[in-house]
C-alpha cells in the first residue's frame, strides 16, 4: 500500500446519506510519503474545498466560503469527511503496524484473514479491524471496523485492483456506514504514480491558492 513515492488519483465520488438521494462529487487525492492533500472540484458548492493531512494529529481544511485555513481537531478526524461515509482517518490510513497488532485467524484459497487490535498505550480509531487480504496482490479486499463493544461500525470493500509497475490500487472502494446506513463509493477515474510533487504543495499556505 505504500510502494509509491507519490500518488495522484482523481475520483468520482458517489455519496449517499441515509434517506437522501445519491450525490455525485469529484475529488483529487495527492499523496507524498505520509502527507495527503484532498481537493474537491465538483459539485459547485464543494469546488475549491481542500483538506491537508500532515500527520494523524496535524490536519487542516480550507473552505472557499470562509477564505481561511482552519486546523482540524484530531478528536473529529474520525467523523464523516464532508458528509462521506469515510472519515479523514479512513482516507489517510495506509499503514497499520504502528497502531495495531495483527493476528492471522484463518485463510482460504484466495484470502488471509487478519484481526487487528490496538497496541498497548496507543490511541487507535477502531477497537478492532478485521481484514481479508487478497493473496494474489497481498492487499486488502475487505475491512470491517468495530468499536470497543464489538459493534460493527463500517465495512469497506476494495475491488478491481490494477497496477502501474509494482504500485497497485483499487478501481473502486466502497464504505458502508453500518450505524447510520449511508455509503460512499470512490471510483478511480485516472491516476499518476511517482509523478513529481513539490513539497510546498503540502503546506498551509498552498491551501489558500
Amino acid at each position: 500500500m505504500n510502494r509509491a513515492q507519490t500518488l495522484v488519483i482523481d475520483f468520482e465520488v458517489l455519496n449517499q446519506e441515509a434517506g437522501k438521494p445519491e450525490r455525485k462529487m469529484a475529488m483529487q487525492l495527492a499523496r507524498k510519503a505520509k502527507k495527503h492533500l484532498f481537493e474537491f472540484s465538483a459539485p459547485a458548492d464543494m469546488k475549491g474545498t481542500k483538506s491537508l493531512t500532515l500527520s494523524p494529529t496535524e490536519m487542516y481544511v480550507f473552505l472557499p466560503s470562509f477564505g481561511k485555513v482552519r486546523r482540524i481537531a484530531s478528536s473529529v478526524a474520525d467523523q464523516g469527511f464532508f458528509g462521506l461515509a469515510y472519515s479523514q482517518t479512513d482516507l489517510t490510513t495506509t499503514a497499520y503496524g504502528a497502531r495495531y497488532t495483527a493476528t492471522r485467524t484463518g485463510e482460504d484459497a484466495t484470502t488471509w484473514k487478519l484481526v487487528l487490535t490496538p497496541k498497548a498505550g496507543v490511541e487507535a480509531p477502531y477497537a478492532r479491524i478485521e481484514i481479508a487480504v487478497n493473496k494474489d496482490r497481498k492487499l486488502p479486499g475487505e475491512l470491517k471496523y468495530f468499536d470497543a463493544q464489538g459493534k460493527q461500525l463500517k465495512i469497506e470493500t476494495r475491488t478491481g485492483y490494477s497496477c502501474e509497475g509494482n504500485v497497485c490500487a483499487p478501481a473502486e472502494s466502497r464504505m458502508v456506514d453500518s450505524v447510520k446506513g449511508g455509503q460512499t463509493r470512490l471510483v478511480r477515474k485516472s491516476w499518476q504514480v511517482n509523478a513529481p510533487l513539490p513539497d510546498d504543495r503540502f503546506t498551509k499556505r498552498a491551501l489558500e491558492n
